[in-house]
Order: structure tokens, then C-alpha cells, then sequence
């Protein structure tokens, strides 16, 4: 019984039976179909495969060979001519349009950053010139009402100026005589010189003290009627004539003092004012002058501080 080989998982090893088969197996005579083939082969030992000739090779050998003239020379050298003028403008059009392009990108970049940065300078320099007028409208406004409190308070002070001053001549003409002397020399001065006839009305206090000074004789010789009058405060006079008077009171003086006071005050401010003018007025044409210069400073304010009001010294 033959056993299977690799059901035992050892080496096939046949019979002394199959072994004499063996040796007397013939191989079979294959060279009859090895030379009915065709035994061409190519470099690599393959059969080479059957030639066949087609038509188009038959037409393809019909065709004659012929030797290139001048004429076909000249165009072969013409269309390489043309062929390589053509590849140049190309490759030309393709660099200069590469250079061109950033060339004018950074000459146009420079352009409208100039023109921007002046074009920004100018609307700049408009909208704080609207900004400007706008502030000094407001501040215009702020300045009303403390207007209005400062003409309140120069009022007062006056009215404190007159106050004080009259308590400083009721003492000053109570004591020194010549205060009404010289109240009296004043308004007969202010007269013409052609009066004669003159009305002195004074406080009974000073009319002695006018007698006591010119004496009855030269006070009839200048033609002087000298009259008591209560209502007349001490230290000052009321002088009449025949075309004339002249008020040489105590009030009229100090209001005449305090008026002049102020005419000098207010002619002050009025210069200052004037100054601040002509420095605003300079100081905006020389920025006219340069348009390009940033303006970098707080808007001039409008309103102008008042002066304080001093105590005036009245003039005797």
C-alpha cells in the first residue's frame, strides 16, 4: 500500500516498483514542431515577431529622397529668425511689463503718500479752524454772563469808591480850610472873564472861613455875594452869574474824579485790547505763511479778563 508523503511529514521516497517504472520512462521527440517554427530570435533570445509590409511602407519607400535647395535653406533660416525675434519680444514684453509695473507701483506709492499727507494737512488745518470758530463762539457765551457780574461788581465798587471817598473828605474838609479855598478858586476860574456879579452859595460852616481868608474889603471888590445854604455840603461851592453857574460840590467832585478814573481804565483796556489784536492778527498771518507747518497750540480765546476796580483817590 503506498502511503502518503506528507501524511507522515518525511521526504517522498517511491517504491523499489515505482522506481523501475521510472527508469524506463522515455522522453517524447518534441525537435519535429521545434523546427516547423520559425527559430529567428533577437538579442534577448525572443522569437522575433512576423514582418509584415503594409502599404503606407510601400508608399513611404516610394518616395524619393530630395536634397534641400537655397530657397527651403532660406525659409528654414527665416522662420528661425522670426521664431526667435518673436520669443525675444516675449520674453522682453514679459520683463520690461515686470519692471514697469513695480516701478510705477512704488513711484505711484510715493505720489499718494505725498498728495494725501498734503491733502490730510488741509482738511487737518480746515476742521480745527471750524473747531476754532465753534470755541470761540462758546467761550463767547461763557463770557456773557461773567460780563454781566463784573459791570454788577464795577457798580458796586463804585458806589463803594463814592462811599468812602465822601467819608474822607467830610473828614478832610473839616479840618483843612483849604479845601474849600480851592473848591471856590476852581469855579470862579471856570466862569468868564467878564463877570463881575457873582452868587457863592456856601455851607455856613465855610462862609466864614472865606471871610476869614479874603476879608470883607476884597470880597465886595470882586463883587462877590457870599450866601448860606445848608444844602450845600461842607468843602464845596455853587458859583452863579448873570450867564453862567459852575457846580463845585463835594458830590460833583468826587463824581468827576471817579469818571475820569475810569475813562483812564477804560482806555487802558481798550489799548491792551488793541495790542492782543495786533499780536492775534500777526501771529495768524505768519501760520497763513506756512501751510505745510502742523498747528499744534490751544485756540486764542475770545473774551478778555476784567481788570479789577481800585479804590479811586478822589481830586480835591
Amino acid at each position: 500500500m503506498i502511503k502518503n508523503a506528507h501524511s507522515l511529514n518525511r521526504p517522498y521516497s517511491p517504491d523499489p516498483d515505482q522506481s523501475e517504472q521510472i527508469k524506463h520512462w522515455h522522453t517524447p521527440d518534441l525537435t519535429a514542431d521545434a523546427r516547423s517554427q520559425d527559430t529567428r530570435t533577437n538579442a534577448l533570445n525572443m522569437q522575433r515577431p512576423e514582418t509584415r509590409i503594409t502599404a503606407d511602407d510601400e508608399a513611404e519607400e516610394a518616395l524619393e529622397i530630395k536634397p534641400l535647395t537655397a530657397d527651403d535653406i532660406e525659409q528654414m533660416r527665416q522662420a528661425a529668425h522670426d521664431e526667435g525675434i518673436l520669443q525675444g519680444k516675449e520674453e522682453g514684453f514679459a520683463r520690461g511689463y515686470s519692471e514697469g509695473r513695480e516701478q510705477g507701483h512704488s513711484d505711484g506709492l510715493k505720489q499718494g503718500l505725498a498728495e494725501g499727507k498734503k491733502q490730510g494737512l488741509a482738511d487737518g488745518t480746515t476742521e480745527i479752524d471750524t473747531l476754532r470758530a465753534e470755541l470761540s463762539v462758546l467761550l463767547d457765551q461763557l463770557q456773557q454772563p461773567l460780563a454781566k457780574i463784573d459791570n454788577r461788581v464795577e457798580q458796586e465798587l463804585v458806589q463803594l469808591a463814592l462811599a468812602m471817598a465822601k467819608s474822607v473828605i467830610n473828614v478832610e474838609v473839616t479840618t483843612n480850610s483849604n479845601v474849600i479855598l480851592q473848591a471856590l478858586q476852581e469855579a470862579i476860574s471856570a466862569l468868564p472873564l467878564q463877570t463881575n456879579m457873582m452868587v457863592i452859595k456856601l455851607n455856613p460852616a465855610d462862609v466864614a472861613r472865606v471871610k476869614q481868608h479874603y476879608g470883607e474889603t476884597e470880597i465886595a471888590e470882586r463883587g462877590w455875594q457870599l450866601r448860606s445854604e445848608p444844602l450845600v455840603a461842607q468843602g464845596g461851592c455853587l458859583v452863579e452869574s448873570n450867564s453862567s453857574s459852575v457846580d463845585r460840590s463835594i458830590n460833583q467832585r468826587i463824581h468827576s474824579s471817579l469818571e475820569h478814573f475810569l475813562q483812564l481804565a477804560e482806555a487802558a483796556e481798550h489799548t491792551a485790547d488793541a495790542r492782543a489784536d495786533d499780536a492775534q492778527s500777526e501771529t495768524t498771518e505768519a501760520d497763513a505763511e506756512k501751510p505745510n507747518a502742523t498747528e499744534d497750540g490751544n485756540p486764542a480765546q475770545s473774551g478778555q479778563a476784567s481788570t479789577p476796580s481800585q479804590d479811586p483817590k478822589p481830586h480835591d
